[in-house]
Protein backbone atom coordinates (compact mmCIF):
# COMPACT_ATOMS: atom_id res chain seq x y z
CA UNK A 1 0.00 0.00 0.00
CA UNK A 2 1.10 3.61 -0.97
CA UNK A 3 2.87 6.60 1.05
CA UNK A 4 2.55 10.23 0.81
CA UNK A 5 4.59 13.02 1.30
CA UNK A 6 4.44 15.97 3.34
CA UNK A 7 2.39 17.82 0.62
CA UNK A 8 -1.00 16.15 0.14
CA UNK A 9 -2.17 18.78 -2.26
CA UNK A 10 -0.04 15.95 -4.99
CA UNK A 11 0.67 12.58 -4.32
CA UNK A 12 2.47 9.52 -5.23
CA UNK A 13 1.72 6.25 -3.42
CA UNK A 14 1.07 3.00 -4.69
CA UNK A 15 -0.95 -0.09 -3.24
CA UNK A 16 0.11 -3.56 -3.53
CA UNK A 17 -3.54 -4.73 -2.45
CA UNK A 18 -6.67 -5.86 -4.38
CA UNK A 19 -8.09 -2.56 -4.91
CA UNK A 20 -4.93 -2.57 -7.59
CA UNK A 21 -2.14 0.28 -7.81
CA UNK A 22 -2.86 3.94 -6.83
CA UNK A 23 -0.88 6.47 -7.70
CA UNK A 24 -0.32 9.89 -5.62
CA UNK A 25 1.75 12.25 -6.77
CA UNK A 26 2.59 14.34 -3.34
CA UNK A 27 5.70 16.90 -3.21
CA UNK A 28 8.28 16.12 -1.58
CA UNK A 29 8.45 17.08 2.18
CA UNK A 30 10.33 20.05 3.29
CA UNK A 31 12.38 19.92 6.21
CA UNK A 32 11.99 22.77 9.90
CA UNK A 33 14.02 25.15 9.32
CA UNK A 34 17.50 24.90 11.54
CA UNK A 35 18.03 26.53 14.89
CA UNK A 36 19.28 30.26 14.39
CA UNK A 37 22.74 30.60 15.28
CA UNK A 38 23.12 33.78 17.39
CA UNK A 39 26.46 35.19 17.20
CA UNK A 40 28.35 37.68 19.55
CA UNK A 41 28.71 41.02 17.96
CA UNK A 42 31.76 43.18 18.36
CA UNK A 43 31.14 46.96 19.33
CA UNK A 44 34.49 48.80 19.04
CA UNK A 45 34.58 52.03 21.62
CA UNK A 46 38.16 53.08 22.10
CA UNK A 47 39.38 49.61 21.01
CA UNK A 48 36.75 48.09 23.26
CA UNK A 49 35.02 44.55 22.03
CA UNK A 50 32.01 44.03 23.64
CA UNK A 51 30.73 40.69 23.95
CA UNK A 52 26.83 40.13 23.32
CA UNK A 53 24.99 38.51 26.00
CA UNK A 54 28.67 39.19 27.77
CA UNK A 55 30.03 35.94 25.96
CA UNK A 56 32.54 35.87 23.55
CA UNK A 57 31.53 33.31 20.42
CA UNK A 58 28.73 31.76 22.71
CA UNK A 59 25.74 30.40 20.63
CA UNK A 60 22.11 30.90 21.51
CA UNK A 61 19.91 28.22 19.53
CA UNK A 62 16.34 29.41 19.22
CA UNK A 63 14.04 26.58 19.96
CA UNK A 64 12.21 25.02 17.23
CA UNK A 65 8.49 25.96 17.04
CA UNK A 66 6.21 22.44 17.20
CA UNK A 67 5.47 23.04 13.35
CA UNK A 68 9.43 22.78 12.44
CA UNK A 69 9.20 20.15 14.81
CA UNK A 70 6.65 17.60 12.75
CA UNK A 71 8.29 19.13 9.32
CA UNK A 72 11.54 17.78 10.66
CA UNK A 73 10.09 14.45 11.77
CA UNK A 74 8.27 14.49 8.26
CA UNK A 75 11.42 14.75 6.26
CA UNK A 76 13.22 11.80 8.84
CA UNK A 77 10.31 9.50 7.80
CA UNK A 78 10.55 10.45 4.47
CA UNK A 79 14.61 9.86 4.31
CA UNK A 80 13.97 6.35 6.20
CA UNK A 81 11.17 5.35 3.85
CA UNK A 82 13.50 6.38 0.46
CA UNK A 83 16.36 3.85 1.96
CA UNK A 84 13.55 1.29 2.85
CA UNK A 85 14.01 1.65 6.77
CA UNK A 86 10.66 1.34 7.82
CA UNK A 87 11.16 1.00 11.15
CA UNK A 88 12.63 4.11 11.70
CA UNK A 89 10.04 5.77 9.72
CA UNK A 90 7.12 4.28 11.87
CA UNK A 91 9.14 5.58 14.32
CA UNK A 92 9.23 9.51 12.88
CA UNK A 93 5.59 9.45 11.93
CA UNK A 94 4.85 8.01 15.03
CA UNK A 95 6.60 10.83 16.76
CA UNK A 96 4.52 13.53 14.61
CA UNK A 97 1.18 12.00 16.20
CA UNK A 98 2.21 12.72 19.37
CA UNK A 99 2.35 16.31 18.15
CA UNK A 100 -0.39 16.61 15.88
CA UNK A 101 -2.97 14.48 13.80
CA UNK A 102 -1.42 14.60 10.99
CA UNK A 103 -2.44 13.62 7.55
CA UNK A 104 0.51 12.35 6.38
CA UNK A 105 1.61 10.71 9.10
CA UNK A 106 -1.69 8.61 9.43
CA UNK A 107 -1.63 7.51 5.77
CA UNK A 108 1.69 6.04 6.33
CA UNK A 109 1.50 4.88 9.20
CA UNK A 110 -1.60 3.16 7.82
CA UNK A 111 0.07 2.17 4.85
CA UNK A 112 2.53 0.15 6.92
CA UNK A 113 0.20 -1.34 9.03
CA UNK A 114 -1.82 -3.03 6.32
CA UNK A 115 1.24 -4.57 4.70
CA UNK A 116 3.15 -5.32 7.24
CA UNK A 117 6.10 -3.26 6.88
CA UNK A 118 8.01 -2.20 9.76
CA UNK A 119 5.60 -3.21 12.08
CA UNK A 120 2.88 -6.71 13.06
CA UNK A 121 0.27 -6.70 10.04
CA UNK A 122 -2.73 -5.26 11.52
CA UNK A 123 -5.74 -4.84 9.10
CA UNK A 124 -8.03 -3.42 12.03
CA UNK A 125 -5.85 -1.08 12.90
CA UNK A 126 -4.69 0.43 9.40
CA UNK A 127 -8.25 1.22 9.36
CA UNK A 128 -8.46 3.14 12.03
CA UNK A 129 -5.31 5.28 10.90
CA UNK A 130 -6.90 5.56 7.11
CA UNK A 131 -10.04 7.00 8.84
CA UNK A 132 -8.61 9.15 10.58
CA UNK A 133 -6.77 10.66 7.69
CA UNK A 134 -9.97 10.37 6.17
CA UNK A 135 -11.28 12.60 8.43
CA UNK A 136 -9.17 15.42 7.71
CA UNK A 137 -10.26 15.36 3.94
CA UNK A 138 -8.31 12.38 2.99
CA UNK A 139 -10.52 10.73 0.29
CA UNK A 140 -8.20 7.45 -0.63
CA UNK A 141 -7.74 7.09 2.74
CA UNK A 142 -11.46 6.36 2.95
CA UNK A 143 -11.43 3.93 0.39
CA UNK A 144 -8.16 2.25 1.62
CA UNK A 145 -9.75 1.99 5.01
CA UNK A 146 -13.02 0.29 3.03
CA UNK A 147 -10.10 -2.42 1.67
CA UNK A 148 -8.63 -3.15 5.39
CA UNK A 149 -12.20 -3.90 7.01
CA UNK A 150 -12.76 -6.25 3.67
CA UNK A 151 -9.31 -8.01 4.30
CA UNK A 152 -9.69 -8.35 7.74
CA UNK A 153 -13.29 -9.80 7.09
CA UNK A 154 -12.19 -12.16 4.26
CA UNK A 155 -9.40 -13.47 5.98
CA UNK A 156 -10.58 -17.24 6.88
CA UNK A 157 -13.80 -16.71 6.00
CA UNK A 158 -14.50 -20.07 4.89
CA UNK A 159 -14.01 -21.40 8.78
CA UNK A 160 -16.18 -18.58 9.76
CA UNK A 161 -20.06 -19.16 11.14
CA UNK A 162 -21.99 -16.10 10.47
CA UNK A 163 -22.01 -15.32 14.38
CA UNK A 164 -18.00 -15.06 13.45
CA UNK A 165 -18.35 -12.68 10.73
CA UNK A 166 -20.95 -10.23 13.35
CA UNK A 167 -18.35 -10.62 16.21
CA UNK A 168 -15.87 -9.47 13.92
CA UNK A 169 -16.98 -6.20 12.65
CA UNK A 170 -18.23 -5.51 15.32
CA UNK A 171 -14.82 -5.47 16.87
CA UNK A 172 -13.45 -3.62 13.66
CA UNK A 173 -16.88 -0.85 14.16
CA UNK A 174 -15.54 -0.34 18.17
CA UNK A 175 -12.00 0.08 16.91
CA UNK A 176 -12.50 2.27 13.73
CA UNK A 177 -15.48 4.34 14.10
CA UNK A 178 -15.88 4.96 17.65
CA UNK A 179 -17.76 8.32 17.15
CA UNK A 180 -20.72 6.00 15.55
CA UNK A 181 -23.63 6.93 17.26
CA UNK A 182 -25.56 3.70 16.33
CA UNK A 183 -22.33 0.63 15.99
CA UNK A 184 -24.93 -2.02 15.90
CA UNK A 185 -26.57 0.12 12.26
CA UNK A 186 -22.61 0.59 11.26
CA UNK A 187 -22.26 -3.25 11.57
CA UNK A 188 -25.10 -4.11 9.28
CA UNK A 189 -23.86 -1.55 6.73
CA UNK A 190 -20.29 -3.15 6.70
CA UNK A 191 -21.60 -6.45 6.27
CA UNK A 192 -23.64 -5.04 3.54
CA UNK A 193 -20.63 -3.13 1.71
CA UNK A 194 -18.64 -6.95 1.96
CA UNK A 195 -21.01 -9.30 0.73
CA UNK A 196 -21.73 -6.67 -2.30
CA UNK A 197 -18.01 -6.76 -2.41
CA UNK A 198 -18.31 -10.68 -2.87
CA UNK A 199 -20.65 -10.78 -4.67
CA UNK A 200 -18.82 -8.55 -7.54
CA UNK A 201 -16.03 -10.88 -7.29
CA UNK A 202 -18.29 -14.14 -7.82
CA UNK A 203 -17.92 -15.23 -4.26
CA UNK A 204 -21.77 -15.87 -4.15
CA UNK A 205 -21.52 -18.21 -1.50
CA UNK A 206 -19.48 -16.37 0.97
CA UNK A 207 -21.75 -13.39 0.29
CA UNK A 208 -24.82 -15.39 1.18
CA UNK A 209 -23.23 -16.31 4.68
CA UNK A 210 -22.10 -12.63 4.95
CA UNK A 211 -25.84 -11.62 4.16
CA UNK A 212 -26.70 -13.67 7.18
CA UNK A 213 -24.15 -12.31 9.64
CA UNK A 214 -25.93 -8.31 8.80
CA UNK A 215 -29.06 -10.07 9.75
CA UNK A 216 -28.24 -10.52 13.50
Amino acid sequence: MGVMTKDAGADKAQTAMDVGEMQMDAAQAQGGQPAEDVRAGEHAHEGHAAHHHGHEGHHHDKPMTPEEVVSSLLVLGQVALNAGDYESAVEAYASVLQLEQNEVALYNLASFRARGLGVPQDYVEAARLFHQAELLGNERAGMLCAKCMFDYLHEGMDEKTPANLYASMAVFVSRVYPEATDPKQEVSRGLTAIANTLISKGERDQAQKVLRAAEF
